[in-house]
């Protein structure tokens, strides 16, 4: 199917398209993900930003580039490949929903307890 689909040698009609669309709504379940083939526990996660909230703690955003992460957990901060503090998560939050675990995907603002501002950078990571 070029770009011109329109331009087919059999053109399917609309109403035939929208009936399979319906009919069959898992039947293009995508490529399989890296993410989906990691260890249990694994975790890893880019620093994009950090943020500094008073009375609660240091907040670090990013993706979640494998694993899961859970409130409570301990998590490893690390820079250049060099491991520097271990910290523990006290909160999640995606778009302003807190939330128990984020996984793969997730656009997510950490609170870690045990460390300032100054400490993280963009670019650090952190892992299990």
């Amino acid at each position: 199917m070029g770009w011109k689909f329109w331009k087919r040698s059999n053109p399917m009609d609309p109403q035939e398209m929208l009936a399979r669309g319906h009919a069959e709504p898992n039947s293009f379940p995508g490529p399989p993900r890296p993410q989906d083939n990691l260890p249990v526990g694994s975790f890893g996660m880019t620093v994009e930003d950090v943020f500094s909230i008073t009375g609660r703690g240091t907040v670090v955003t990013g993706r979640v580039q494998a694993g899961t992460v859970t409130v409570g957990e301990q998590v490893l901060l690390s820079r250049a490949g060099q491991p520097m503090l271990q910290v523990e998560v006290t909160g999640v939050e995606m778009f302003r929903k807190t939330l128990q675990t984020a996984t793969a995907g997730d656009n997510v603002g950490l609170l870690l307890r045990g460390i300032e501002k100054h400490q993280v950078a963009r670019g650090d990571v952190l892992s299990k």
